[in-house]
């Protein structure tokens, strides 16, 4: 019975040591050449089962390459001259790299050097994320954007050049928050909420929670510019009318109750309660309470 996969394998192993499978095959073609008749056929045949495979498959191997090579081709652009490529102006030296052969839809650009793209000063590569419809790039210089005071660096716009994501280079204020020089900003929309990233040594007052935001936070905005929830991977302590709460998840609700866990043990109805329990605070009266068994999951 013939066995394809069989087959497939010993061909594999036979390209795969073809440092030993060629000498073999050449010691056999020796053997057999001075063989009696009877087995010069036998070593002939074993030799050329040998050394047959490797120059086959490395035929193979050379046109893949050679299409590849071609394809790439296809994939990529030299800019020669001041052009616009697919409605975007670019400037002599750029690289330009397709998503497919059509060159209907740019992936990607090497810029030769300063260049403006959709009115964003840019240097390096820009790169075009087609799932969230936006440039990533990197600011060759402090640029006001939309208002913003953008720092030198990553930079996030859209194909309008609306900044999507930026690093403040200057402080800020945005949606009622008054945010330090260093804090990320991400735009948000009517699904999605606004995200301010605070830098590593700087907080942030909360009006709602009258309270400051410590350094480090992510603090997510809806975009009335309310606050919907905190997050921070490094549990910083925040303290929310009295209450010591670890700001890895904490969560407003409704505007006027926030949940999250206890940073420290903490006296709750009565009784001390260990860092970690979930507890509710309450933005009108202070009161606390326990959030129940998961209280991270509630929407």
């Amino acid at each position: 019975m013939f066995y394809p996969s069989l087959l497939f394998q010993l061909v594999f192993f036979d390209v795969s040591l073809w440092f030993l499978s060629i000498p073999v095959a050449i010691v056999l073609a020796i053997v057999g050449w001075y063989a009696p008749r009877g087995l010069r056929w036998v070593a002939f045949c074993a030799a050329a089962l040998l050394a047959l495979p490797v120059p086959v498959v490395g035929g193979f191997m050379i046109i893949d390459g050679i299409k590849t090579t071609v394809r790439l081709a296809a994939l990529e652009r030299l800019l020669d001259r001041d052009e616009t490529v697919v409605g975007v102006a670019l400037p002599a030296g750029s690289k330009v790299y397709f998503a497919d052969t059509s060159r209907a839809k740019i992936s990607w650009i090497e810029l030769p050097g300063v260049a403006d793209i959709r009115g964003v000063r840019l240097t390096g590569n820009v790169d075009w994320v087609d799932g969230s419809r936006v440039w990533h790039g990197t600011l060759a210089e402090d640029q006001r954007l939309d208002g913003w005071p953008c720092h030198a660096g990553l930079v996030q716009f859209d194909d309008n050049g609306l900044v999507e994501e930026c690093e403040l280079a200057a402080g800020y204020e945005l949606l009622g928050f008054a945010l330090p020089p260093g804090s990320t900003v991400s735009r948000g929309d009517v699904i999605n909420p606004w995200k301010f990233r605070l830098p590593d040594d700087a907080g942030a007052v909360i009006p709602l929670l009258a309270t400051i935001a410590p350094p480090g936070v992510t603090l997510f905005v809806e975009s009335n510019g309310r606050l919907d929830q905190l997050n921070s991977g490094d549990g910083q302590t925040i303290t929310v009318r009295g209450v010591p709460l670890n700001s890895m998840h904490l969560y407003v609700r409704d505007h006027e109750t926030v949940v999250a866990a206890l940073a420290v043990p903490f006296i709750v109805s009565g009784e001390l309660r260990p860092a970690g329990t979930g507890v509710r605070t309450s933005l009108l009266t202070g009161e606390v309470s326990l959030a129940g068994k998961n209280w991270w999951l509630v929407d």
